[in-house]
Parts: C-alpha cells; structure tokens; sequence
C-alpha cells in the first residue's frame, strides 16, 4: 500500500513538473531528482521491515513482557547449548530456522518442538538472490522449508522471518498465497557481528521495553555468552520473558 502511494505521488509529481515547468532550465535535473529520491524511498522500504513498506509484519507486541526470537539454526553445537539455557531458566522462545539446515538437525528441530519452544519459517536457502526471484520461485523456496518444517515436528509453521529483514511486492504475493505472517523485530542485536559481550549487552538492554522482540542469532557463541546476562537483567527489572505468539496474540501453526 504504502508503495503504490509513492508510485502515484512521484508520478504526480512529474506530471506536476511536467505540465508547470516545462521551459525552466533545469527541469530535467528537477526530474532526474525527483526519480532519486523515489529509489531512495524503495530502497529504505525494502531494507528496513519495520516501515512494513511493502510486507505488514508484526514487529512489537502489544502484551506486557518481551519475546527472544533466534535466527538461522538449527546449529548443531550453540542451538543445543542454547536450549540448555532456556530450559535451566523456563523460558520459551521462537525458533526462525533455515530449510537446508534441517535434514542434518532433524533430531536438534524436534528437540525444539519438544522443550515448548515455537518453530518459524526462515527460508529454505537463506540466500540473498532469493529476494530477486519470482514470485514462484520464492514461494517455492518458502514452502521447501515449511514441509521440512512439518516432516519433522508434525506442525504447520505460520511465522515468517524475511532473511536479512529484506521485503519486496513479490514477499508479500508470496506470503499471501501461503497463509503465512510476516515476523520482524524491535530490537536488532547484530550479534553476528559484536565482538564484545559487554558492548552487546549494553546495546540491547537499553533498547528493552514490554511489547520488544528481540532479534539473536542461535549460530553465534558470543550470543550464547550473553544470553545469560540478557535473562537476568530481565529479572533484576521485573520483565517477564514470553513466548511470542502471547506477547503478539497470533497462534504459531496452523
């Protein structure tokens, strides 16, 4: 929606430009600025979920409490310590994993499934090109790991992490054909490229307030490090850790 809106105001605009301006000198430079900017407005749309430019993700909560999300596993050596974690602590958290990592972590997948965590669709390949494909080709590449997903746990995942927060008109064809819901974040830690716990920290419980989803990476050891201290800060600060399809009010499968 908000795309087709910048679609018709530039087209607008140039008309505008066009029909008043015509003989100004500069008009075409005025054009060429004009065609900038619009690419701009894309190029932001497409990059930051949270605009919901051209996908409608829930990226908040509207419940008291935050939800820890994890991206990109299943990883054989931290998911499994990862768990460990969760489970000392009773927290439920939402797995977003990768399709080509599940036949070599059936067994880690349905251990998730298992402990009461949710599991969540994060593409089958994970790749960037993917984002320029078909719409067919992307929906294919989505549903490849939702089967994947249901061969191993018995569940149809709903939730839906666009891989690197990227969105685009043929995501949200997608999307919509395969009944799926769009899952972003308000808290990106960018653990995957912190190299200082301490600094990691700091970044990401400053930014921590009830309705946050917060965005880890279960591929990391720096986030297992971390994850530690991140649960007792919630504690200390009476906020509670939820599962996320409570702290959104969506159920996770279908």
């Amino acid at each position: 929606m908000k795309h087709n809106i910048a679609i018709i105001t530039t087209c607008a605009t140039l008309i505008l430009l066009v029909f008043f301006l015509h003989e100004f000198i500069y008009m075409k430079w005025v054009i060429i600025g004009v065609i900038l900017l619009f690419l701009i407005i894309v190029a932001i749309g497409t990059s930051f979920i949270q605009l919901n430019y051209f996908v409608e993700s829930i990226n908040k909560g509207n419940n008291k409490g935050i939800a820890l999300t994890f991206d990109d596993g299943p990883h054989a050596a931290i998911t499994s310590q990862i768990l460990a974690i969760l489970e000392k602590e009773n927290i439920k958290a939402t797995f977003f994993v990768i399709g080509n990592k599940i036949e070599k972590n059936a067994a880690l997948l349905k251990k998730i499934d298992t402990e009461g965590h949710n599991i969540g669709n994060h593409s089958f390949s994970h790749n960037k090109l993917t984002t320029i494909r078909s719409t067919k080709k992307l929906k294919e590449d989505i549903l490849k790991c939702n089967q994947l997903i249901e061969q191993v746990i018995g569940k149809k995942p709903v939730f839906f992490r666009p891989p690197f927060g990227i969105t685009t008109p043929r995501y949200k064809r997608a999307l919509k054909q395969l009944n799926l819901q769009s899952i972003g974040w308000s808290i990106r830690s960018f653990d995957t490229q912190s190299k200082n716990k301490e600094v990691l920290l700091k970044k990401i419980t400053k930014q921590i307030a009830d309705g946050s989803i917060l965005l880890l990476h279960d591929t990391q050891q720096i986030t297992l490090d971390v994850l530690p201290d991140i649960i007792q800060f919630c504690k200390i600060n009476g906020i509670n850790i939820v599962p996320l399809h409570e702290l959104i009010n969506y159920q996770p499968y279908a």
